[in-house]
């Protein structure tokens, strides 16, 4: 089966309240099962609402790119060109991959590698030279993903959903 036509671009402000919608209910689909239900709400409330959508937007040190089939909002990526790398991501000029969701339906499909695709063109276009990222080392298939699209882990961190810590792998992929 041919992955669907897509769509790639930037968002912009007028978006922010659709994004915030996709963007909990793509993370619910993911990880909605990893947490209890008063941390996933918490993290949900703190991170995917229209207004901080809006100040993520525009935001010039935050790139991210939508991902349209058929005129739908099907995935999205975002890029932080601001965010502190951890120690274990080595040498200059690296961008934070921070986000990278779908829509379930498209999973399997073929359509995130065109949209990882994209991101590594912003961030070259941007001058970075590595992008990291922070994927939950109980998600192989992610990481599998990730691996196949030259990341490497390279480090450990902890990452929050709510107050449930959650042990994920810092990965990073040169771009050169």
């Amino acid at each position: 089966m041919n992955p669907p036509a897509l769509h790639i671009r930037a968002a912009v402000a007028a978006d922010a309240a659709a994004l915030a919608r996709n963007m909990a209910d793509w993370f619910l689909a993911a990880y909605g099962h990893a947490s209890d239900a008063a941390n996933t709400a918490a993290f949900v409330a703190a991170n995917f609402d229209a207004a901080r959508q809006t100040v993520e937007i525009a935001d010039p040190d935050t790139v991210t790119l939508l991902a349209e089939a058929d005129g739908a909002m099907v995935g999205y990526v975002q890029l932080r060109f601001a965010t502190p790398a951890p120690a274990s991501v080595t040498g200059a000029d690296p961008a934070e991959l921070g986000r990278f969701y779908f829509a379930p339906a498209y999973h399997g499909r073929g359509v995130a590698t065109e949209l990882l695709h994209a991101a590594f063109d912003v961030a070259r276009e941007r001058g970075r030279r590595r992008l990291w990222l922070m994927a939950w080392q109980e998600a192989p298939q992610a990481i599998r993903f990730y691996e196949k699209h030259g990341f490497a882990k390279v480090g450990t961190a902890v990452f929050l959903v709510g107050e449930d810590r959650k042990a994920d792998w810092v990965m990073c992929k040169p771009l050169e």
